[in-house]
Protein backbone atom coordinates (compact mmCIF):
# COMPACT_ATOMS: atom_id res chain seq x y z
CA UNK A 1 0.00 0.00 0.00
CA UNK A 2 1.46 3.28 -0.96
CA UNK A 3 1.75 6.20 1.22
CA UNK A 4 -0.73 8.18 -0.69
CA UNK A 5 -3.36 4.81 -0.17
CA UNK A 6 -2.29 4.88 3.76
CA UNK A 7 -3.55 8.40 3.84
CA UNK A 8 -7.06 7.80 1.73
CA UNK A 9 -7.49 5.02 4.24
CA UNK A 10 -6.65 6.24 7.26
CA UNK A 11 -9.48 9.06 6.68
CA UNK A 12 -12.07 7.02 6.63
CA UNK A 13 -14.00 5.88 9.56
CA UNK A 14 -14.07 2.63 11.86
CA UNK A 15 -15.68 0.41 9.61
CA UNK A 16 -16.20 2.94 6.90
CA UNK A 17 -16.16 -0.32 4.02
CA UNK A 18 -19.18 -1.91 5.75
CA UNK A 19 -21.00 1.52 5.79
CA UNK A 20 -23.36 2.29 3.11
CA UNK A 21 -24.17 4.84 0.14
CA UNK A 22 -26.47 6.64 2.28
CA UNK A 23 -23.92 6.84 5.32
CA UNK A 24 -21.60 8.31 3.46
CA UNK A 25 -23.79 10.77 1.38
CA UNK A 26 -25.16 12.15 5.15
CA UNK A 27 -21.83 12.30 6.83
CA UNK A 28 -19.34 12.63 4.73
CA UNK A 29 -20.26 14.29 0.79
CA UNK A 30 -23.40 16.52 1.13
CA UNK A 31 -21.85 18.18 4.14
CA UNK A 32 -18.64 19.05 2.22
CA UNK A 33 -20.59 19.97 -1.27
CA UNK A 34 -22.67 22.37 0.97
CA UNK A 35 -19.89 23.93 2.10
CA UNK A 36 -17.64 23.65 -1.61
CA UNK A 37 -20.48 23.86 -3.96
CA UNK A 38 -21.73 26.09 -5.88
CA UNK A 39 -24.65 23.50 -7.27
CA UNK A 40 -24.47 21.33 -4.00
CA UNK A 41 -28.64 21.49 -4.18
CA UNK A 42 -28.21 20.15 -7.74
CA UNK A 43 -26.48 17.22 -5.70
CA UNK A 44 -28.38 16.31 -3.04
CA UNK A 45 -31.91 16.18 -5.25
CA UNK A 46 -29.83 13.91 -7.34
CA UNK A 47 -28.69 12.01 -4.48
CA UNK A 48 -32.42 11.81 -3.19
CA UNK A 49 -34.03 11.04 -6.64
CA UNK A 50 -31.66 8.89 -8.46
CA UNK A 51 -28.67 7.44 -5.68
CA UNK A 52 -30.73 6.07 -2.89
CA UNK A 53 -33.27 4.54 -4.23
CA UNK A 54 -30.68 2.43 -6.02
CA UNK A 55 -28.06 1.98 -4.41
CA UNK A 56 -28.48 3.81 -0.56
CA UNK A 57 -28.56 0.95 1.28
CA UNK A 58 -25.64 -0.67 0.07
CA UNK A 59 -22.51 -1.32 1.57
CA UNK A 60 -20.06 0.72 -0.61
CA UNK A 61 -17.92 -2.28 -2.15
CA UNK A 62 -20.74 -4.03 -2.63
CA UNK A 63 -21.69 -1.90 -5.72
CA UNK A 64 -20.42 -3.05 -8.84
CA UNK A 65 -19.73 -1.05 -12.39
CA UNK A 66 -21.88 -3.71 -13.87
CA UNK A 67 -24.79 -2.42 -11.67
CA UNK A 68 -23.89 1.79 -12.28
CA UNK A 69 -24.18 0.71 -16.07
CA UNK A 70 -27.71 -1.69 -16.10
CA UNK A 71 -28.90 1.47 -14.12
CA UNK A 72 -28.02 3.82 -16.07
CA UNK A 73 -29.24 2.50 -18.78
CA UNK A 74 -32.68 2.28 -17.02
CA UNK A 75 -32.63 5.98 -16.07
CA UNK A 76 -32.47 6.40 -20.22
CA UNK A 77 -35.20 3.59 -21.12
CA UNK A 78 -37.59 5.77 -18.07
CA UNK A 79 -37.07 8.48 -20.65
CA UNK A 80 -34.62 10.58 -19.20
CA UNK A 81 -32.74 12.57 -21.90
CA UNK A 82 -29.12 11.42 -21.84
CA UNK A 83 -27.73 14.66 -21.02
CA UNK A 84 -29.71 14.53 -17.73
CA UNK A 85 -28.37 10.61 -17.59
CA UNK A 86 -24.92 12.29 -17.80
CA UNK A 87 -25.59 14.63 -15.43
CA UNK A 88 -26.50 12.03 -12.47
CA UNK A 89 -23.35 9.85 -13.66
CA UNK A 90 -21.31 12.92 -13.09
CA UNK A 91 -23.06 13.01 -9.53
CA UNK A 92 -22.49 9.41 -8.79
CA UNK A 93 -18.80 9.31 -10.29
CA UNK A 94 -18.08 12.69 -7.89
CA UNK A 95 -19.05 10.91 -4.55
CA UNK A 96 -17.47 7.79 -5.47
CA UNK A 97 -14.53 9.61 -5.73
CA UNK A 98 -14.42 11.29 -3.03
CA UNK A 99 -15.34 8.10 -0.94
CA UNK A 100 -12.01 6.78 -2.86
CA UNK A 101 -10.50 9.70 -1.16
CA UNK A 102 -11.96 8.90 2.12
CA UNK A 103 -11.25 5.44 2.16
CA UNK A 104 -14.65 4.31 2.28
CA UNK A 105 -13.40 2.68 -1.22
CA UNK A 106 -10.59 0.80 -3.05
CA UNK A 107 -12.18 1.55 -6.63
CA UNK A 108 -14.78 3.81 -7.75
CA UNK A 109 -17.56 1.68 -9.05
CA UNK A 110 -18.40 4.25 -11.69
CA UNK A 111 -14.64 4.15 -13.06
CA UNK A 112 -14.86 3.70 -16.86
CA UNK A 113 -18.94 3.74 -17.01
CA UNK A 114 -19.20 5.83 -20.13
CA UNK A 115 -21.36 8.95 -20.48
CA UNK A 116 -24.12 8.37 -22.95
CA UNK A 117 -24.02 10.17 -26.59
CA UNK A 118 -25.45 13.39 -26.46
CA UNK A 119 -25.49 15.17 -29.99
CA UNK A 120 -25.54 19.21 -29.25
CA UNK A 121 -28.09 20.30 -30.63
CA UNK A 122 -28.30 23.29 -32.67
CA UNK A 123 -28.60 26.55 -30.85
CA UNK A 124 -31.76 28.67 -31.84
CA UNK A 125 -30.92 32.14 -32.41
CA UNK A 126 -32.74 35.40 -34.79
CA UNK A 127 -31.50 35.95 -37.97
CA UNK A 128 -30.22 39.45 -38.30
CA UNK A 129 -33.60 40.82 -39.46
CA UNK A 130 -35.35 39.79 -36.39
CA UNK A 131 -32.18 40.77 -34.16
CA UNK A 132 -32.85 44.45 -35.62
CA UNK A 133 -36.82 44.35 -34.41
CA UNK A 134 -36.23 43.22 -31.37
CA UNK A 135 -33.72 46.11 -30.84
CA UNK A 136 -36.05 48.12 -32.37
CA UNK A 137 -38.49 47.51 -29.69
CA UNK A 138 -36.44 47.22 -27.02
CA UNK A 139 -35.43 50.66 -27.47
CA UNK A 140 -38.69 52.53 -27.98
CA UNK A 141 -39.35 51.54 -23.81
CA UNK A 142 -37.01 52.62 -21.01
CA UNK A 143 -38.13 49.81 -18.64
CA UNK A 144 -34.85 47.94 -16.57
CA UNK A 145 -35.94 44.51 -18.40
CA UNK A 146 -36.04 46.40 -21.93
CA UNK A 147 -32.37 47.26 -21.02
CA UNK A 148 -31.30 44.57 -19.85
CA UNK A 149 -32.10 42.64 -22.98
CA UNK A 150 -30.40 45.29 -24.67
CA UNK A 151 -27.25 44.62 -23.21
CA UNK A 152 -27.81 40.91 -23.52
CA UNK A 153 -28.20 40.76 -27.18
CA UNK A 154 -25.14 43.79 -27.47
CA UNK A 155 -22.48 41.61 -25.91
CA UNK A 156 -23.48 38.02 -25.58
CA UNK A 157 -23.58 37.69 -21.81
CA UNK A 158 -25.14 35.26 -19.85
CA UNK A 159 -28.59 36.30 -17.62
CA UNK A 160 -27.07 36.38 -14.54
CA UNK A 161 -23.99 37.92 -15.88
CA UNK A 162 -26.28 40.96 -16.77
CA UNK A 163 -28.90 40.76 -14.31
CA UNK A 164 -26.39 40.42 -11.45
CA UNK A 165 -23.64 43.13 -12.41
CA UNK A 166 -22.58 45.68 -10.22
CA UNK A 167 -21.69 48.89 -11.20
CA UNK A 168 -18.36 48.43 -9.18
CA UNK A 169 -17.34 46.27 -12.26
CA UNK A 170 -18.39 48.20 -15.11
CA UNK A 171 -14.93 49.76 -16.44
CA UNK A 172 -15.50 52.30 -19.24
CA UNK A 173 -11.85 53.20 -20.03
CA UNK A 174 -10.99 49.78 -20.97
CA UNK A 175 -14.47 49.16 -22.20
CA UNK A 176 -14.88 46.09 -20.24
CA UNK A 177 -17.97 44.25 -17.51
CA UNK A 178 -15.97 42.32 -14.83
CA UNK A 179 -17.99 39.17 -14.15
CA UNK A 180 -15.97 37.76 -10.62
CA UNK A 181 -17.36 34.70 -11.01
CA UNK A 182 -18.43 33.27 -14.21
CA UNK A 183 -20.44 29.59 -15.01
CA UNK A 184 -16.95 28.15 -15.26
CA UNK A 185 -16.19 29.23 -11.40
CA UNK A 186 -13.57 31.47 -12.79
CA UNK A 187 -13.18 35.33 -13.32
CA UNK A 188 -14.57 36.71 -17.19
CA UNK A 189 -14.51 39.78 -18.86
CA UNK A 190 -17.36 41.23 -20.81
CA UNK A 191 -16.42 43.21 -24.03
CA UNK A 192 -17.70 46.52 -23.97
CA UNK A 193 -18.88 47.86 -27.82
CA UNK A 194 -20.03 51.63 -27.81
CA UNK A 195 -23.87 50.29 -28.20
CA UNK A 196 -23.50 48.14 -25.26
CA UNK A 197 -21.77 51.54 -23.53
CA UNK A 198 -24.35 53.53 -24.95
CA UNK A 199 -27.28 51.39 -23.16
CA UNK A 200 -24.86 51.76 -19.55
CA UNK A 201 -24.75 55.52 -19.91
CA UNK A 202 -28.75 55.23 -20.77
CA UNK A 203 -29.27 52.98 -17.09
CA UNK A 204 -31.04 55.11 -14.01
CA UNK A 205 -28.46 54.64 -10.54
CA UNK A 206 -30.91 53.84 -7.82
CA UNK A 207 -29.51 55.14 -4.73
CA UNK A 208 -28.07 52.86 -1.98
CA UNK A 209 -28.25 49.76 -4.61
CA UNK A 210 -24.70 48.55 -6.09
CA UNK A 211 -26.83 47.29 -8.74
CA UNK A 212 -26.80 48.02 -12.78
CA UNK A 213 -30.60 46.30 -12.31
CA UNK A 214 -32.35 46.82 -9.07
CA UNK A 215 -34.97 44.60 -7.83
CA UNK A 216 -37.51 45.77 -5.94
CA UNK A 217 -35.68 44.92 -3.03
CA UNK A 218 -32.25 47.93 -3.15
CA UNK A 219 -29.87 45.12 -1.51
CA UNK A 220 -30.90 42.50 -4.48
CA UNK A 221 -30.82 42.45 -8.12
CA UNK A 222 -33.54 41.94 -10.50
CA UNK A 223 -34.94 38.75 -10.09
CA UNK A 224 -35.92 37.41 -13.78
CA UNK A 225 -36.61 39.19 -17.11
CA UNK A 226 -38.96 36.49 -18.69
CA UNK A 227 -42.49 38.13 -18.55
CA UNK A 228 -40.79 41.11 -20.01
CA UNK A 229 -39.27 39.06 -22.79
CA UNK A 230 -42.57 36.51 -23.67
CA UNK A 231 -44.73 39.54 -24.17
CA UNK A 232 -42.04 41.00 -26.59
CA UNK A 233 -41.80 37.38 -28.16
CA UNK A 234 -45.37 37.26 -29.17
CA UNK A 235 -45.95 40.60 -30.19
CA UNK A 236 -43.19 40.16 -32.73
CA UNK A 237 -44.27 36.89 -33.56
CA UNK A 238 -40.62 35.11 -33.23
CA UNK A 239 -41.60 31.59 -32.16
CA UNK A 240 -39.96 29.84 -29.18
CA UNK A 241 -36.72 32.06 -28.87
CA UNK A 242 -35.60 32.01 -24.69
CA UNK A 243 -33.67 34.92 -23.06
CA UNK A 244 -30.38 32.69 -23.39
CA UNK A 245 -30.88 32.59 -27.53
CA UNK A 246 -29.67 36.10 -27.63
CA UNK A 247 -26.37 34.94 -26.83
CA UNK A 248 -26.71 32.44 -29.30
CA UNK A 249 -27.60 35.37 -31.56
CA UNK A 250 -24.71 37.49 -31.00
CA UNK A 251 -22.44 34.65 -31.66
CA UNK A 252 -24.00 33.51 -34.91
CA UNK A 253 -24.23 37.30 -36.04
CA UNK A 254 -20.46 37.32 -35.40
CA UNK A 255 -19.51 34.35 -37.21
CA UNK A 256 -21.77 35.29 -40.04
CA UNK A 257 -19.80 38.64 -40.39
CA UNK A 258 -16.89 36.84 -40.71
CA UNK A 259 -15.54 36.46 -37.22
CA UNK A 260 -13.43 33.57 -36.19
CA UNK A 261 -14.37 31.21 -33.69
CA UNK A 262 -11.51 32.03 -31.59
CA UNK A 263 -13.15 35.59 -31.47
CA UNK A 264 -16.35 34.23 -30.17
CA UNK A 265 -14.81 31.96 -28.02
CA UNK A 266 -13.08 34.92 -26.04
CA UNK A 267 -16.11 37.30 -25.93
CA UNK A 268 -18.30 34.09 -24.89
CA UNK A 269 -16.41 33.32 -21.96
CA UNK A 270 -16.25 29.43 -22.86
CA UNK A 271 -12.77 27.66 -21.35
CA UNK A 272 -13.60 24.51 -24.40
CA UNK A 273 -13.35 25.84 -27.78
CA UNK A 274 -15.65 22.73 -28.69
CA UNK A 275 -18.10 24.10 -26.48
CA UNK A 276 -18.13 27.35 -29.56
CA UNK A 277 -18.97 25.07 -32.04
CA UNK A 278 -22.42 24.91 -31.81
CA UNK A 279 -22.84 28.64 -32.23
CA UNK A 280 -21.19 28.66 -35.84
CA UNK A 281 -24.08 28.68 -37.85
CA UNK A 282 -23.13 29.58 -41.03
CA UNK A 283 -25.89 30.98 -43.31
CA UNK A 284 -25.80 30.32 -47.11
CA UNK A 285 -24.80 33.94 -48.00
CA UNK A 286 -21.60 33.60 -45.90
CA UNK A 287 -20.69 29.91 -47.60
CA UNK A 288 -21.81 31.78 -51.05
CA UNK A 289 -19.19 34.49 -50.26
CA UNK A 290 -16.47 32.13 -48.89
CA UNK A 291 -16.68 29.84 -51.88
CA UNK A 292 -16.68 33.44 -54.44
CA UNK A 293 -13.57 33.97 -52.84
CA UNK A 294 -11.89 30.95 -53.36
CA UNK A 295 -13.27 31.35 -57.01
CA UNK A 296 -12.00 34.71 -57.36
CA UNK A 297 -8.25 33.22 -57.01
Amino acid sequence: MTAMTKTAAQRGLPGARQRSLDHFLASIYLPQARCRKRSWRVDERIARQYLSPTFGRSRLPRITRPAVESWLDGLRAAGLKPSTCNRILAVFKSVCAQAVAWGWLSQSPCQGVRCLRQPLPPARCLDAVDARRVLRALETSSAQEALALRLLLLTGGRKNEILRARWENVCPETRVLLVPLSKSGAARQIALSDPALAVLAAIPRREGSPWLFPGQRPDRPLADIYRFWNALRLRLRLGPVRVHDLRHTFASLLVNAGHSLYEVQRLLGHADPRTTMRYAHLGQGTLVRAGNAVGAL
